[in-house]
């Protein structure tokens, strides 16, 4: 499948499923949970200006989400988007009864037929019991696993049904929908009964007696033409189930069973074993799908490496913040003299609150830093330092998201010569405003820190020693610092935030094609911004100063492009 952006900044396309109900129907992975979702799209009306007319996608998935059932299809979440909605539903790796049926050529084992009658029955009677309707059952909406356990799919046309316990539609499958269906009539209970003795004619003898091209030839073959007896297709069944299956194929509702549990008991009883039958269907499933591949790798194309580390992006999350605010607070506890065992039982309490609430962990060694600076005799750096740090706390850095540690993580980088790196990776990963804001006050972090280690212009090299002892330089940091308020760095400083929304902006389809793109506009808005600097201070800044930093970020940011596409988080 050709590469797509995520489906609610989540799910990564992997394979069209085929088309059913009211819209399409994808295999994805869930880039959160690490495991593969079937999506159904159901394309929402609009009107002439091209809004949505109403959104009767969200009516259908949540009749769907309300089935709670071992026999139905687990719906995980509906949400829409300005012209979908979407059903993520759990990926059942089987095939569908209508692909068996297909396949074999031939009717099912009594074993096996007893396996899916029993499962149907206890899926549509429970969402009976609900107020649901399902008012599609046909075999492609029967599932079967691995296992032969069978599941009910795709209440996606299912209706609540009113007080008096009907519901109004015509929605549904030819061979499959009873006369009071076909004509649009008042719909209830004894509507899916009579589908689901149709498709059990079917599993019993191969063919649908039903089948027509129009729905004039359904109603006749329903209401004029003789029914067969099931055991003319098939001697070896018995007269007592001709009688239970044409007794539910009656065309007036009032001669039929009451429900699908009346017709269920009276059917089951003439049967196979459904155990042997889940036994069995285990085996024909086998047959048809192969063998297990539950990675998916033969079927569908690779997944990146952040799409299958995007389930531990919280751990990883909490363990950068644990680590950048840690070091921030001991480092500030430091400056004030303290003995090395209470500094690293501070750093070690700030790490513990990050690892828990990354909010808390960042505000704390953040103030502890800042009051560092100031205790060594920087009142300006540590108003440069204190500042934004708070601002951006308010804004981003209380709520924990991974973009909210960037700043604290960005001297890291620049130690590696990586620096220029660092605002393309946050528009990789984060959405353009957060991104903005972390890249402006990641390149004030990595500034003050190649001051703080007697950094000259561009301010981008940090030597590993200020991580060990941030101190040692105090003696060049305040007049270092003071070069920072020149225009020029400010005008880095906006060309750090204006690559990363840009680099954002373009992610946000989630595709390489679209980061390649993004990247390539992070990078000029940065030598656009270095340039700039350079026309006003030549003295101060050659091109030749920044020139091999770009050759290690681009480095760097083709090995991330290569791994794989950018995921999002979930939108705050």
């Amino acid at each position: 499948m050709e590469e797509q952006p995520l489906i609610l900044d989540r799910y990564r396309p992997l394979a069209d499923l085929g088309s059913g109900g009211h819209g399409d129907v994808v295999l994805a992975f869930d880039t959160r949970m690490a495991r593969r979702v079937a999506i159904k799209r159901l394309p929402l009306p609009l009107d002439r200006a091209g809004r949505p007319l109403e959104k009767a996608g969200l009516a259908e998935a949540r009749t769907a989400a309300l089935l709670n059932h071992p026999a139905i299809v687990i719906v995980h979440e509906w949400d829409t988007d300005s012209d979908e909605a979407f059903l993520v539903m759990e990926h059942i790796d089987g095939a569908s009864l209508a692909e068996i049926l297909d396949e074999t050529g031939e009717p099912l084992k009594l074993d096996e037929v007893a396996a899916v009658v029993r499962a149907m029955v206890g899926a549509i009677g429970f969402a009976h019991d609900n107020g649901v309707l399902h008012l599609d059952i046909k075999p492609g909406n029967v599932l079967i696993g691995r296992d032969g356990r069978v599941k009910v799919a795709d209440f996606g046309v299912s209706a609540l049904t009113d007080a008096s316990g009907r519901a109004k539609g015509t929605a549904g499958t030819l061979g499959y929908m009873p006369p009071e269906q076909l004509r649009g009539g008042a719909l209830d209970a004894r509507t899916d009964c009579w589908a689901l003795a149709s498709l059990t004619y079917e599993m019993l003898t191969g063919a649908n007696p039903f089948d027509a091209d129009t729905l004039e030839g359904s109603l006749f073959k329903i209401e004029v033409a003789e029914i067969p007896d099931p055991s003319e297709f098939e001697p070896g069944l018995s007269a007592q189930i001709d009688d239970v299956i044409l007794a539910a194929l009656a065309p007036d509702p009032a001669e039929r069973y009451e429900s699908v549990i009346d017709f269920g008991n009276a059917l089951l009883a003439h049967l196979g074993d459904p155990a042997a039958g889940e036994a069995s269907l285990a085996e024909v499933v086998a047959s048809l799908v192969g063998v297990d591949d539950s990675d998916g790798a033969a079927r569908f194309a690779p997944l990146g490496l952040w799409d299958r580390l995007a389930r531990f992006a919280s751990a990883g999350r909490r363990t950068l913040a644990a680590a950048a605010c840690g070091w921030l607070a001991w480092a500030g506890l430091t400056a004030f003299g303290l003995p090395l065992a209470p500094a690293l039982g501070g750093a070690g309490l700030a790490a513990l609150a990050a690892a828990l609430a990354p909010g808390l962990g960042l505000a704390i060694g953040a103030l502890a830093f800042g009051a560092g600076i100031i205790a060594k005799g920087s009142v300006l750096g540590g108003v440069l330092f204190l500042v934004p740090a708070v601002a951006y706390w308010a804004y981003a850095g209380r709520f924990g998201r991974g973009d909210a540690l960037a700043p604290a993580a960005a001297p890291a980088l620049a130690v590696a010569r990586g620096a220029l790196a660092t605002p393309l990776l946050v528009g990789y990963a984060f959405e353009p405003l957060p991104a903005a804001a972390s890249s402006a006050l990641a390149a004030l972090a990595t500034m003050t820190a190649s001051a703080a280690t007697g950094g000259r212009a561009p301010f981008l090299i940090v030597e590993w020693r200020f991580f060990i002892d941030p101190w040692t330089q105090t003696s060049v940091m305040t007049n270092n610092l003071r070069d920072l308020l020149a225009p020029g760095p400010l005008m880095a400083i906006l060309a750090w935030a204006l690559a990363g929304a840009l680099c954002s902006l373009a992610c946000r389809r989630a595709t390489r094609t679209m980061a390649v793109v993004g990247v390539s506009l992070g990078g000029a808005a940065l030598a656009a911004g270095y340039a700039g600097w350079a026309w006003l201070a030549p003295a101060t800044l050659t091109p030749e100063a920044f020139l091999p930093h770009i050759g290690v970020a681009l480095m760097l940011m083709i090995v991330v492009l290569a791994l794989g596409a950018p995921t999002r988080p979930e939108e705050p």
